[in-house]
């Protein structure tokens, strides 16, 4: 395990495994704490394939399947055991939000089995996501009663019975040693709150607060635990004096150009550390979503809490990784209502349904999706021509993975479409002139990157654009057309400013997920019905199904892109620099 020399921000390999020695308690005085943490889980209960989907027998047998609750839950007992005999330093194990929504186990058992593995686990603390907050996907405050932990959210108020659960920061005293953790969570969540149940306070204004209060009760080590954007975490680090460390979730700062770990993953872990006006290191940590990897850093501290050494690390969660015999069971307990109702074969594919690339071009499961939708909505329209919502869109990040059998025509079984599908939100019709029509298919390309690919990049029926990527963001459509609907035969057009438009989409998309603030407000329809219900009954009415692409969405001058690794590095840098100007 090398030790991190940090320069102000850089990018890191992520290629160290986990460590087979032990790491014995300090003997000079200094006091050390380990800290295991992980983020974005998204129902990935029990282990998945390499591409975060289900986990065949075939891969098992392999030994090709990563992840799940049992082997974080093995990692995390045998630190602690560690610990406990002295062999170990003191363990904190805490979870960054988003367990929410992604496979058939939340599907079929909402806000119980998220609680129930959660528990399994046992982490010191947790912070919530947007995900837990998104409308329609669950009830949260039977959620947040069973959970057996710290739910720290420090910048907000909910105006509901769930705030009682809440805890604005929480102490533990570790030998002696007071450790403070305080949370955070993005604004998102009041874009998400349709009905008003959320009051939202700006996270450094509110961190600072509660950080003054737990100085004033002499607590030397203060953690702040969330999930937000790294530019507000960048601010929390370097505004809010007193917080040590930062461990977030939200977003994957990983790149598809770096090393392979065990062959599972191609990506490039960024890690950053800021320097406050007082000269304090602050280090910001985040772990890789779906449960592959567990995050893992050793810090050192002095008699002020000031940390003067640690070692950071991403543990790949492989089949090396044994798989904890407890959570093993829990997930045993709960098999029966999964098998019987996601190996319930929906239809067939005659080729590979990608997910894989729509987070940078126009893929084929994207189109199938968006074009059961359009099908699902207009089969069930009364009205004098053929539907009132030609046009629908989701946006690449509810695509979580590829349908890719080996053998084709294939089975496509319930498992198979909800493990690929990450939203669990309803479905909505929302009115739009054209105006704000163009401004979604700007932001959808307006931080297009090959090496760090956006969720908001959308997938589209009904829709024909052409993109030019050399022009700046805001100015990348050259060409745009949309599908009639007041037509007997459909046609495409170009789009109007003025002329209203009615489209389907999430409704967490419609909420503002992702960016998309243009949407919030608008007039809107709520369907009863998901993506995930448009697509079975689509299936099953035209299996086996053999979507193409069909130049829905045309990219121009891709080269101009510039290599996210380094347009990051240097927005980072000029982050930094401006920071340091400011309060220097």
């Amino acid at each position: 395990m090398k030790l991190l020399l940090w320069p102000t921000v850089f990018l890191l390999a992520a290629v160290t495994l986990i460590s087979g020695s032990v790491v014995k308690s300090p003997s000079n005085g200094n006091f050390e704490l380990l800290i295991l943490h992980n983020n974005d889980m998204h129902a990935r209960f029990e282990q998945t394939s390499q591409m975060s989907g289900a986990c065949t027998i075939a891969d098992r047998e392999a030994g090709k399947c990563y992840g799940g609750f049992p082997r974080v839950a093995y990692v995390v007992k045998e630190a602690r055991k560690a610990a406990a005999s002295g062999e170990g330093p003191p363990v904190l194990y805490l979870n960054a939000g988003d367990t929410y929504t992604g496979t058939a186990w939340f599907t079929i058992y909402k806000w119980k089995i998220a609680a129930e593995f959660l528990n399994a686990l046992q982490p010191d603390a947790v912070s919530l996501g947007n995900d837990e907050f998104a409308k329609d996907s669950t009830e949260l405050l039977p959620f947040l009663k069973n959970l057996k932990t710290n739910i720290i959210a420090t910048n907000i108020i909910l105006n509901t019975e769930e705030n009682q659960e809440l805890q604005k920061s929480v102490i533990f005293d570790i030998k002696g040693t007071k450790v403070g953790m305080v949370g955070y969570l993005t604004p998102e969540i009041s874009m998400l709150d349709s009905a008003g149940a959320v009051e939202y306070i700006d996270e450094v204004i509110a961190l600072k607060e509660e950080v003054n209060k737990l100085k004033e009760q002499n607590v030397s080590i203060i953690i702040a635990l969330g999930h937000a954007d790294i530019d507000k975490v960048i601010e929390i680090a370097t505004e809010v004096d007193g917080i040590d460390l930062v461990i977030n979730g939200h977003k994957n700062f990983y790149y598809w150009n770096g090393t392979s770990i065990n062959n599972q993953l191609t990506d490039t872990e960024i890690e950053i550390k800021i320097t406050q006006k007082s000269g304090k290191i602050v280090p910001i940590l985040q772990s890789y979503s779906y449960n592959k990897n567990l995050g893992k850093i050793i810090a050192k501290y002095d008699n002020d809490g000031e940390i003067i050494e640690y070692q950071a690390q991403q543990i790949p969660l492989d089949s090396s990784i044994p798989q904890d015999l407890e959570a093993l069971e829990v997930i045993r307990s709960n098999t029966a209502e999964i098998y019987r109702e996601g190996q319930e074969i929906v239809g067939y594919t005659a080729v590979v349904l990608d997910g894989d690339t729509c987070k940078l071009e126009e893929c084929n499961f994207g189109n199938l999706l968006t074009d059961s939708v359009t099908y699902y909505y207009a089969v069930r329209f009364q009205g004098e021509r053929w539907t009132n919502a030609p046009i629908a869109i989701i946006h690449s990040d509810a695509i979580t993975t590829s349908i890719a059998p080996e053998n084709r025509p294939a089975a496509i079984t319930r498992t198979n479409l909800l493990s690929a599908l990450e939203t669990g939100s309803n479905l909505v019709t929302v009115t739009m002139n054209g105006t704000v029509l163009l401004q979604v298919l700007e932001y959808s390309v307006a931080n297009y990157s090959y090496t760090n690919p956006s969720g908001q990049f959308l997938q589209y029926s009904g829709i024909r654009v052409t993109y030019d990527l050399a022009k700046e963001p805001g100015s990348r459509v050259i060409r745009a057309f949309v599908r009639c609907w007041s037509c007997y035969i459909p046609q495409f057009y170009t789009i109007d400013d003025w002329r209203e438009y009615t489209i389907l989409m999430p409704s967490s998309l419609a909420n503002g997920d992702e960016g998309y603030s243009m949407l919030v407000g608008l007039p809107r329809q709520n369907l009863d019905y998901d993506v995930a219900t448009c697509i079975e009954a689509y299936i099953a009415q035209r299996s086996p199904v053999y979507p193409e692409v069909s130049g829905r969405i045309i990219l121009l001058n891709t080269e101009a892109v510039p290599d996210s690794a380094t347009a990051l590095s240097s927005t980072l840098t000029l982050l930094l620099f401006i920071i340091t100007f400011i309060i220097g």
